[in-house]
């Protein structure tokens, strides 16, 4: 059966990957309503490029005055749909304009089916024509990988130290009762991991109290005689570790959540523009992204001038989980997890405030202790 699927494209761009992997099939050809703004977004070809959609199934793109509705019908009256045994419309994206003209349109063919995706729980509306049960589910359910590329990312992934997570949750447990004690030393770490001009090793006892900390933890090392340290095993040191705690917890919670859905120390770049993830992953067709921070404090020696608000990181944090969410769609949820305190007044009722205007949620040290509770219960994952 040769079928024609309609397409409005917008912002928005999932529910319309939703609805071609659930709809296409050898005999489904696609026509696309756009506006100049969309294409010059390239918002359609993401979406062609994630569906995986040939160029001979593409019969035409409309590109449409999203606000006359004249415009709107008098291109769509372009095509030819005689030859075409069903036309399957989804009207979830585009204007309300738009949206009120395919509408109206298509519902004058007695081939046509028109469609809605609500949102809630993967339901898909038929609205057109009216039948007894209108709600469909979404059975094929999309991937982070695919979630990602919808919105035009390229991905570039790092990979995950050798180091065991039994270990990782050793140096959880080592860095809760000790890590305050190294707050010059992780410093002093972050400066070399952020130097423009690495070295390749660094010596173990020109960093003050390293040598101290590693053997606190039973860190371990290669080479039990090994003097030096490589800038890998600094990243996992600085930060590197808390993110495959997180990552691992996640894997092993007993929420089904994915492992192929879950990254961590993810690049996604757009436009020439990187966005660096901690964690993220896809639950139930929604996206969670983690910030993860071992401290928020910026440690300061005995002769450094103490400034609070400067010294404390929470808000530059937080301002930069904001900006990454304006790309990932409407669904996406947002974390900060810190092992810093809120009980000792290092995470502030004022960062909490903050994160709730911005619809991001903190987790401090008191939340995270408990291994018992599931990261998915933590964020309230239903």
């Amino acid at each position: 059966m040769k079928k024609l699927l309609v397409t409005l494209i917008s912002d928005q761009t999932i529910p319309n990957v939703q609805f071609i992997k659930e709809k296409q099939d050898e005999d489904t050809y696609f026509l696309f309503v756009s506006t100049q703004e969309m294409e010059k977004k390239g918002i359609k070809h993401w979406i062609i490029n994630v569906c995986k959609i040939p160029d001979n199934k593409i019969i035409k793109t409309m590109v449409v005055d999203q606000f006359s509705l004249n415009d709107i019908e008098s291109k769509l009256n372009e095509l030819n749909y005689e030859e075409y045994e069903k036309l399957i419309v989804n009207i979830t994206g585009g204007t309300k304009i738009m949206l009120l003209a395919v509408t109206e349109f298509f519902r004058n063919f007695l081939v046509s089916e028109i469609f809605y995706l609500t949102g809630i729980k993967d339901t898909i509306l038929q609205v057109h024509p009216q039948i007894k049960q209108p709600k469909q589910h979404i059975n094929k359910q999309i991937t982070l990988d695919e979630y990602i590329l919808s919105y035009g990312f390229e991905i570039q992934e790092s990979k995950l130290s050798d180091i065991p997570f039994e270990f990782t949750k050793q140096f959880f447990a080592s860095f809760i009762s000790e890590g305050k004690k190294y707050l010059l030393t992780f410093k002093e770490l972050r400066r070399l991991r952020n130097e423009k001009k690495k070295k390749k090793k660094y010596e173990i006892t020109t960093i003050g109290g390293l040598d101290t900390f590693l053997h606190t933890i039973d860190y371990p090392l290669p080479d039990c005689f090994q003097k030096e340290i490589t800038c890998q095993e600094i990243k996992y040191l600085t930060g590197g570790w808390f993110e495959e705690y997180i990552f691992y917890r996640l894997i092993h919670d007993p929420d089904n959540i994915s492992e192929n859905n879950i990254k961590t120390g993810t690049t996604l770049r757009k436009d020439n523009t990187l966005n660096e993830f901690d964690v993220i992953f896809l639950y139930k067709g929604d996206l969670y992204t983690i910030e993860c921070k071992t401290s928020i404090i910026n440690a300061k020696d005995d002769n450094e001038k103490r400034d609070d608000e400067k010294d404390n990181l929470m808000l530059d944090t937080i301002y930069k989980v904001t900006a990454l969410q304006k790309n990932l769609g409407l669904k996406s949820r947002s974390s900060i997890f810190t092992l810093s305190s809120k009980e000792d007044n290092e995470v502030k009722i004022s960062h909490f405030e903050r994160g709730d205007i911005f619809n991001i949620s903190i987790l401090c040290r008191e939340d995270l202790i408990d291994p018992t509770t599931s990261i998915a219960q933590l964020l309230n994952i239903k």
